[in-house]
């Protein structure tokens, strides 16, 4: 007999059996009582607690074997086995977001794009963050962490050609130097030469040329000569002109001493003490160089150094902060030695806070623990005041000279334990006053900007739209004093030029950064979308009004041309990157295109009709040129070639992660006051009057 039968369930099939239910409900388990097991139950009814009977469904439980344990284990062992023949030269831990296109270019030979080392932190543990990975190759965070710099005192009776921010001597010898942040402009050089790798053997020759070929290629010093008098301070007329001129061209831009108080000190002579001199001799200095004098200020400057010691720190008062200030926010820079000038502006802002400078007096009209000052009759500001000015000057003078550092705030400025007010004009027509307040205004703004991008995580773009925002607001509220060219006074012109070179760069700062982000991206193989070209013409838009308005405007000062050079330099890279970005990933926007070699042509020729206001120490001129020269020629030529990721081969300094390449003086406008006759007649120019001229 035959007996057929269908494996496949009926279709009216009764439901699977539901979960098993615990036979007490929860209140009698708890009450510890028989419960019938109804819903509710009598028990539940009769204590009338019927909304909490329930009952649990049991939990089945699952307890692994050994022979389970070691099952699952050398199946695991066998998948990774595969994976490692097949990914031998790869961490497994990395495949985990990878896609399969890369997954399948790895197996190819090819490796996958941005492969990174994860760097152990102090405590032992790997770093997981992609996003501080990709930092760290627009960054100084070199592999090896071998940082360092050397800003000897012995070498400063020559000016140098270069040092970390400039990095002329870096092209062509390798040494030890600073943390560069993002934000620095040899992120920027960096990028273009990974991007148009014809452009690095160019630009090698050109700076090579300009100082000729040595045998070792060390860093250049261009010496200083002393003066014919060996008592240039005995003359006081001089002294009263380097007075002049510091109080005509700087004080404006940072007006931290009482001019009249100073004046009355200086003409008394009643004040003798090591910081009172120490400040005395950096006025002078700086006068000197302002006044067009290339002799007096380095005999003003070792009298200073005679003053300004380590000892100077133990007895601080408002004198020596001042004198520190204008030492580390100017001169400094102005010799090229500007982590001697960063670490000087450290020290000087301790001293502050130890004065109590960071807080806003309440009790008496003299703060406490300055040293007292001789008060005159035509005194017009408060001793109170001038602390205040001289708390601003300073965080202003370190915010400016920090700008394309890309280095940490280190508490500058604490809205929880610094409650000092802004400074305020003491009159209507204060308008030193005036410009201090939009200074430090501007200052806030630009702290909170280098301290995000200090931080290990990108800016986001809302965030930078955020920072363009406030700081356009910032420049729509300004008086008109200060941005205004037919009203603006005589004293406040330099200072107005300055700032909105300054608020142009600060706009280009994030932008350019998002810029190298973007870099970043098509480094990892990432498609261009249509917000990168928005962005990239958002880039040439603001660095088109910046260019145009310092070609507008620049004049023909010395003082003025040092610092417009700077920006007009920053300005010009922004431009020039957008054309690298281009040649990887071509846009069809021709009219941003044809705005970016507009603004480029526009640069080279201001570059060109200020060349005989500006040092020829200083060759933002030549590099923006050649760059410019050496992205044109070959996009004209036909011979550009696209850059492959990864680069190979060996590049020398022009390495992409682990060199950096920045042809500039960083001068920020702390480079602005030296006199160029010497070095003029040196190089050919047209020799100009010497000697300082009263207005």
């Amino acid at each position: 007999m035959f007996h057929r039968f269908d494996s496949r369930l009926p279709k009216d099939a009764p439901p699977p059996a539901p979960a098993r239910l615990n036979k007490s409900c929860s209140e009698c388990s708890r009450r510890r009582v028989k419960c019938d097991g109804k819903q509710p139950c009598g028990s539940c009814t009769y204590y009338k607690v019927t909304n909490n009977c329930n009952y649990r469904v049991r939990t089945k439980r699952h307890a692994v074997s050994r022979s389970t344990l070691e099952e699952v284990t050398e199946r695991l062992k066998s998948r990774e086995a595969i994976l490692e023949r097949l990914f031998p030269d790869l961490d497994l831990d990395t495949l985990t977001d990878t896609s399969r296109e890369e997954l399948l270019a790895a197996l190819s030979g090819a490796g996958l794009p941005a492969q990174r080392k994860q760097t152990p932190t102090d405590d032992g543990n790997a770093s997981a963050s992609e996003s501080r990975a990709d930092l760290d190759e627009l960054t100084e965070a070199a592999d090896d962490g071998d940082h360092g710099f050397d800003e000897a005192t012995g070498q400063m009776a020559s000016l140098r050609l270069g040092n970390d921010n400039n990095a002329l001597d870096l092209a062509i010898v390798q040494r030890p130097r600073s943390y560069m942040g993002v934000t620095s402009i040899s992120a920027i050089l960096r990028a273009i030469f990974r991007l148009c790798p014809w452009t690095q053997q160019y630009v090698s020759d050109r700076v090579r040329s300009l100082y000729g070929s040595t045998s070792d290629f060390r860093p250049q010093m261009i010496p200083v000569p002393l003066g014919s008098s060996p008592h240039p301070s005995e003359d006081i007329n001089q002294q009263q002109v380097c007075l002049h001129f510091y109080f005509t061209h700087i004080h404006p831009v940072t007006p931290m001493l009482d001019e009249a108080d100073f004046r009355h000190c200086y003409q008394t002579g009643m004040r003798q003490d090591p910081a009172w001199l120490g400040l005395l001799n950096m006025v002078l200095t700086l006068g000197s160089i302002a006044a067009g004098n290339d002799v007096l200020h380095d005999h003003y400057y070792e009298l200073a150094k005679a003053t300004l010691n380590l000892e100077i720190l133990g007895t601080g008062n408002l004198e020596c902060v001042q004198a520190l200030s204008l030492l580390g926010g100017y001169y400094l820079h102005y010799r090229n030695s500007p982590n001697t000038a960063y670490a000087l502006l450290g020290a000087a802002h301790r001293l502050a806070i130890g004065l109590g400078l960071h807080r806003e007096p309440r009790k008496s009209t003299q703060s406490q623990g300055l040293s007292p000052s001789a008060t005159s009759s035509g005194t017009t500001t408060s001793r109170m005041d001038s602390g205040r000015r001289t708390w601003w000057s300073l965080l202003c003078l370190d915010t400016w000279a920090t700008m394309t550092l890309g280095r940490p705030v280190r508490g500058r400025w604490d809205e929880e334990t610094m409650d000092v007010k802004l400074p305020e004009p003491a009159t209507s027509d204060d308008y030193d006053g005036m410009s201090l307040r939009a200074s430090s205004e501007f200052c806030l703004i630009a702290n909170r900007l280098q301290h995000r991008f200090a931080q290990n995580t990108r800016i986001t773009r809302e965030e930078a739209t955020a920072f363009d925002q406030e700081v356009q607001k910032w420049h729509s509220e300004l008086p008109v004093a200060l941005t205004s060219f037919e009203e603006t006074p005589q004293r406040l012109t330099l200072a107005r030029e300055y700032m909105r070179n300054r608020y142009y760069n600060l706009r280009l700062v994030p932008l350019r950064s998002m810029l190298l982000y973007l870099v970043q991206d098509q480094a990892m193989g990432k498609p261009m979308r249509p917000a990168d070209y928005e962005l990239i013409k958002e880039c040439r838009i603001v660095a088109a009004e910046a260019i145009n308005a310092i070609s507008l405007y620049w004049t023909r000062s010395l003082v003025h041309c040092w610092n417009t050079s700077w920006y007009l330099f920053q300005a010009g890279l922004v431009p020039l990157l957008s054309i690298a970005v281009e040649n990887l990933a071509p846009g069809n926007d021709a009219e941003s295109s044809a705005l970016g070699r507009s603004s480029l042509d526009t640069a080279v020729s201001t570059f060109a009709e200020m060349r005989q206001w500006i040092r020829p120490i200083d060759k933002t001129p030549e590099i923006i040129t050649a760059l410019t020269e050496a992205l044109s020629t070959p996009l004209d030529g036909g011979q550009q070639q696209v850059a492959a990721y990864p680069i190979e081969g060996e590049s020398g300094y022009f390495r992409w992660y682990e060199e950096q390449l920045s042809l500039s003086n960083d001068l920020d406008w702390n480079f602005s006051l030296i006199d160029s006759d010497h070095y003029l007649q040196e190089s050919g120019a047209p020799e100009r009057p010497k000697g300082p001229i009263l207005p």
